[in-house]
């Protein structure tokens, strides 16, 4: 519906987003509220898991002020995506400047039908959690570009990128360094907790299930997308950067050479991470970390994904600037880097706030406060059936990620908790792999509408960019669409899974 000057109207939800004050304002007020309820809730509390404990520290105590007041630089520079995301400039944005992805984003837009350019952005989004979180730092500020490129509000790439991404992390064709993490902590608990024979490979034992999703998520996130998302977006106001205004058509002679340039320069890079890995640099290796003689694996391809990834842009970059004449020095390359890493200023701010967030909720113990009584609540219940059961696990998972960010650290909270209240409630029909399954929903749903989603400030700079006045109420209301129904959606797909008996995975 429109208003008297002809404007979409805003529903309940963008309203209530837009009420929302700036997004660092927002942080300050959380962390108030934070230091408020730990004084309230304080104390020791007996954890769910038998013998388990867990405190809640009052951080308006002694201790609790010396820690705010000696952890705040700290806690910026461990906000997760600085790093990556000021390092990643170096190569994804300096392929922004230099003119590289305007041209591929030229080329992809004459010689792609505009029908099939969502549905590839998705696609490849859900997989990107093969790279870990290189899809949040890559993919989403290029959808906003190629959106921008094509015409379209880059509101609507960004915002299905975001989404997409978000949703890999519980679905891919192959699979990702989740599979392996979250599969240990559930091999764990079968045979440490429990005392039993695990029964399954802890790296494939949801991979049908995830390459099926891969393709009901794509055309689910598709579909929410043109029915809900394009229409949110037309709310904001955009402005697109002139170095962002391009013209969709035929490549000129320069281009087309400067894009063979990048071509040749990709294989050639490729060609040497290829001989890196086998010539053993690149293959997982064991190594001794501390004096205690603990031993970790390694796997240099996956631990450096986004040095990889910057590899992968910079160089074939380099190669077309120099063909088209951009650059012609090193001093014009630091020029360029320099006039990408501007960019950055918003994400630095957010980082203050955002980082402190994050690290003072954890330190405060409040996470795992919520995690245990909602757990304590399911349990009470004393429910039988086996759907009801596991929905209602899928409804608690999706509420207690909206408080603890990392997918890990919250199965390695609940697994021990869930995987045996499940398995007994339901004479073992429940098996760990259903069960890391719809954890796996779960956590997937609910990441792009909550705070402490560690990404959320990568995700707001690529919408200021185009609307400045975009802040992170805003970026939650247009996202509820892809929450709920992914949650909804996802969940009839697997509970249907479920009834068929068909295999989640190998």
């Amino acid at each position: 519906m429109k208003n008297k000057n002809g404007k979409m109207k805003k529903g309940l939800v963008e309203r209530i987003g837009a009420a929302l004050p700036e997004s660092n304002l927002l942080f300050l007020i959380l962390i108030g509220i934070i230091i408020i309820i730990s004084f309230i809730a304080q104390g020791e509390y007996a954890g769910v898991q038998e013998g388990t404990t867990y405190e809640v520290k009052n951080l308006l105590s002694f201790e609790g002020i010396r820690w705010l007041l000696y952890n705040i630089i700290e806690n910026f520079r461990s906000y997760p995506p600085l790093g990556i995301v000021i390092v990643g400039v170096i190569g994804f944005g300096f392929a922004e400047k230099i003119g590289l992805l305007g041209t591929i984003i030229k080329k992809v837009g004459h010689s792609t039908p505009e029908k099939y350019i969502l549905p590839v952005i998705v696609f490849v989004g859900i997989n990107s959690s093969i790279a870990s979180d290189a899809g949040y730092v890559v993919l989403v500020p290029l959808a906003g570009a190629l959106y921008a490129g094509l015409g379209k509000n880059p509101l609507i790439g960004i915002c299905a990128a975001f989404a997409s991404v978000s949703a890999g992390f519980g679905a891919a064709l192959i699979p990702t360094p989740g599979d392996g993490l979250l599969g240990a902590i559930t091999q764990n608990v079968v045979e440490e907790t429990m005392g039993q024979k695990f029964e399954f490979n802890a790296v494939t034992m949801n991979l049908v299930f995830m390459i099926v999703s891969t393709f009901f998520l794509t055309v689910l996130l598709t579909v929410v997308t043109n029915r809900f998302i394009e229409k949110r977006a037309q709310h904001h106001e955009i402005v697109i950067p002139k170095e962002d205004a391009i013209e969709v058509g035929e490549l000129t002679d320069k281009e087309r050479r400067g894009l063979r340039a990048a071509g040749i320069a990709l294989l050639v890079v490729i060609a040497v991470f290829v001989v890196m890995y086998f010539t053993g640099i690149l293959q997982s290796y064991e190594s001794v970390i501390d004096e205690a003689g603990t031993i970790k694996t390694f796997n240099p391809i996956l631990d450096n994904i986004i040095v990889i990834m910057i590899c992968l842009f910079l160089f074939p970059s380099i190669a077309y600037g120099r063909t088209v004449g951009a650059i012609t020095s090193g001093k014009e390359y630091i020029q360029v880097t320099t006039k990408a890493m501007m960019d950055m200023a918003y994400i630095m701010v957010f980082a203050i706030f955002a980082g402190n967030f994050l690290a003072i909720f954890s330190y405060s113990g409040l996470d795992k406060f919520i995690a245990n009584h909602g757990a304590q609540g399911l349990i009470s219940l004393n429910i039988q059936n086996d759907f009801v059961l596991i929905l209602l696990f899928i409804l608690l998972s999706a509420f207690i990620n909206l408080f603890m960010g990392s997918a890990s650290a919250k199965w390695t909270l609940l697994a021990p908790i869930f995987i045996v209240m499940l398995d007994s409630a339901s004479n073992g029909s429940l098996k760990p792999d259903v069960i890391q399954a719809a954890y796996r929903l779960a956590d997937s749903s609910t990441n792009i509408i909550t705070p402490l989603m560690t990404y959320m400030g990568v995700v707001l700079i690529a919408a200021k960019k185009y609307s400045p006045k975009f802040e992170i109420g805003d970026l939650m209301s247009i996202m509820t669409p892809y929450s709920l129904s992914v949650l909804v959606g996802w969940t009839i797909f697997f509970l249907g899974w479920m009834l068929t008996g068909l295999p989640f995975g190998i």
